[in-house]
């Protein structure tokens, strides 16, 4: 287990968890909020709790929905909570569904404050389909290593939320502010886009923001990556660990984004458990690869601190591991799984890479 102060910054385990607090949704939505926002407010997603008491400290609100994965934090402000399930649907998604058009077509001007996990903790099934059906596709698609673009555009034929159709029930104005979990610019595949098209958009921050917030830490040491790092899991640890090797002494390599895993198996792990164990195949570099929002994958831990490379052919049965998507158990021999509690944050996966 690893627990540290924020203060000791100077670490990667503290960079990170600095990073994370400074980047804290309720913190930088404040920015984003003016007077002549709606006060009738909905919040999407694992963020929600955060960005509803952020949005509370600026403005009075009239009233609030708040639809959120179980196991997040709930919010302080008072609001209609819904917990739904995440990362499959649950009956609570659904009933969160209901309730949240209830309130929609009941309120005219309305503020949407969305965040990744809104996907799977809030839906109604688009008729024919039902509940079964889009839960059984949901949890298909999730497991299908499939980008988030094309996941999302499978969901929205399901659903009558997703996809701007739930700004199309709004009477008024609808205002949109996006803490996103997704690739640069694409706002409309955070929580699969219930708002976009048809609604203000502002982006309250993504994962660009969580970057530079742990470059600026680092100061003159950093070398940043400043394309996000998508796509297969191995060919994401290739580049990390050829972009790592040209570290000088005292830099510290900083990158983000989200990796696509194919789960295989019923093992323990996630996309940063993947990729600490195959980025120590081709690396002998202490790094962090850690989930912003403090969850990765079915793991229990938000990423993992590798302190050591793999030995000469690897761990016994590290690759059959990978093929029963049990990353974990082999990740932990190379260092630390990070523990903590659900962050709040939502913003991808922030990868630090030390000099050798």
């Amino acid at each position: 287990m690893t627990t540290r102060r924020l203060e000791d910054s100077k670490t990667l385990i503290g960079i990170y968890l600095t990073t994370l607090a400074r980047c804290a949704p309720e913190i930088l939505v404040r920015d984003r909020v003016t007077p002549a926002m709606p006060r009738n407010v909905v919040a999407i997603g694992k963020s929600a709790g955060a960005l509803l008491d952020g949005v509370a400290s600026v403005i009075d609100i009239d009233s609030a929905f708040v639809a959120i994965p179980e196991g997040y934090r709930l919010p302080r402000t008072r609001a209609e909570v819904h917990v739904g399930g995440h990362p499959r649907m649950t009956k609570e998604s659904f009933t969160a569904g209901r309730a949240l058009l209830e309130y929609v077509d009941g309120h005219d001007d309305i503020l949407f404050l969305v965040s990744g996990g809104g996907s799977a903790c809030v839906e109604v099934p688009l008729a024919p389909h039902g509940e079964d059906d889009v839960a059984r596709a949901n949890a298909e698609l999730i497991a299908s290593g499939k980008a988030i673009g094309a996941i999302n555009a499978e969901r929205r034929k399901l659903s009558a939320i997703k996809g701007g159709k739930l700004a199309q029930r709004v009477r008024g104005r609808a205002v949109t502010l996006v803490y996103s979990d997704v690739s640069t610019g694409r706002l409309a595949d955070v929580a699969s886009g219930p708002t976009l098209p048809g609604s203000e958009a502002i982006l309250v921050a993504d994962n660009t923001t969580l970057v530079r917030a742990a470059a600026q830490l680092i100061g003159d040491g950093a070398v940043v990556i400043e394309e996000q790092i998508e796509g297969d899991v191995e060919d994401a640890a290739r580049e990390l660990a050829e972009r790592a090797r040209a570290l000088r002494s005292g830099e510290i390599l900083v990158a983000g984004g989200e990796p696509t895993v194919v789960v295989r198996g019923a093992g323990r792990g996630g996309r940063c458990s993947e990729l600490a164990v195959r980025f120590a195949v081709h690396s002998v570099q202490e790094a962090v690869f850690a989930a912003s929002d403090g969850v990765d994958g079915n793991s229990g831990a938000a990423g993992i601190h590798v302190r050591r490379r793999l030995a000469a052919g690897g761990p016994a049965g590290w690759q059959p591991a990978l093929r029963e998507s049990d990353s974990l158990r082999i990740a932990a021999q190379l260092g630390e799984p990070i523990m903590i509690t659900p962050t709040g944050n939502n913003l991808r996966d922030l990868f630090l890479v030390a000099a050798p």
